[in-house]
């Protein structure tokens, strides 16, 4: 990894591979160190969706992998508030670092002062916070989910009709990054495309409601891109089912469909001719990353800006650094690839 530590590594019985004089292979570091167990809480937006539980479980398991002792996660079920109080019980019963996926990217500024003001570094995985500080963020270049989405959308409608756009929730970074990626990709590629926007707040029945209002009232509906499969696909799927729409790819009329997460059902569909695209999160590499950064910041070690051995890039972003993870297209093409995270994992 070229991303420096600036203090001494810890020495142990699994010594860590020494790369440039000061440079630790992240491979090492993910091994069990021979010292003290180092207790770490989890804290979850919520689990409600495959998804965020599939997440929590890897990311549990690779805290142990890595030789930590692994706090039950806790679900904050879409409350801010509870998220907060989740985190302070956490801290409260012993954890010595704490790795949290926000609920609320403004919320959880001042979550993150509380656990520095007690000396618990936080790594972020997924989403990041509005500002404040913490050891590392661990998330996929969002604007670039959704302009990626976007390319392969426009693409094959000819950059021409009518797309309703299932937002995220916009007080998250990556609802806020996904619809301004797309919408920018839009203006700029397939101008003659027009946008129908409507807010789900990763709610799988407001994102159902808003594709049968649409659906209904809008005849020449030509795609529709989803924020979320994990949260949406199936009740869109039922809706355009419902409405007499549903058809699969490359038959007439059919109508476009492109989702961001990349879920085993996302790419049973796809398998299926039901999904045409869908933008996989490298959700085993939040975890694997997220368990390695978090155990690094325990140790008291930093990073510095930079590429790291895994095909990521190290950013500044305000006062925090964030590993930047690739996210990869699924079409029919590759939907069956093991490598993706939707392959590794019961639905």
């Amino acid at each position: 990894m070229q991303s420096v530590f600036k203090t001494k590594p810890r020495r142990s019985g699994v010594a860590a591979m020494i790369l440039s004089g000061a440079t630790i292979a992240v491979a090492a570091m993910l091994m069990p160190a021979n010292a003290e167990s180092i207790k770490l809480g989890y804290s979850a937006p919520f689990l409600t969706d495959p998804f965020q539980a599939i997440m929590a479980n890897q990311t549990l398991k690779a805290v142990k992998d890595a030789g930590m002792e692994a706090m039950p996660a806790t679900n904050a079920n879409g409350d801010a508030g509870k998220q907060a109080t989740d985190i302070r019980n956490l801290i409260s019963a012993g954890a010595k670092v704490l790795i949290v996926n926000p609920t609320d990217s403004q919320a959880i500024v001042p979550v993150l002062e509380f656990a520095a003001s007690k000396n618990v570094p936080t790594v972020l995985i997924d989403i990041a916070p509005a500002k404040g500080k913490s050891a590392m963020i661990v998330r996929a270049d969002n604007k670039g989910i959704g302009g990626k989405a976007c390319e392969a959308l426009g693409a094959a409608i000819g950059g021409k009709g009518k797309v309703l756009s299932l937002m995220g929730d916009q007080a998250t970074t990556n609802g806020r990054d996904r619809t301004t990626g797309f919408n920018e990709c839009m203006k700029a590629k397939y101008p003659d495309v027009t946008i129908i926007e409507q807010p789900t707040y990763w709610k799988t029945d407001k994102a159902t409601s808003a594709a049968q209002t649409v659906v209904t009232t809008t005849p020449d509906l030509t795609a529709i891109y989803m924020q979320s499969d994990s949260v949406m696909l199936a009740g869109v799927l039922n809706v355009l089912k419902s409405a007499g729409k549903l058809t699969k790819v490359g038959e007439p009329n059919h109508i476009f469909l492109a989702t961001v997460d990349g879920t085993p059902y996302a790419l049973e569909k796809i398998r299926e001719d039901l999904l045409d695209v869908a933008v996989a999160q490298p959700l085993d590499l939040y975890a694997k990353f997220g368990a390695f950064y978090a155990k690094a910041a325990a140790e008291g070690k930093t990073f510095t800006a930079g590429p790291t051995d895994h095909n990521s890039e190290i950013v500044p972003v305000g006062d925090n650094l964030m590993d930047y993870l690739p996210a990869t297209v699924v079409t029919k093409a590759n939907a069956s690839d093991p490598s993706l995270w939707g392959n590794q994992t019961e639905k």
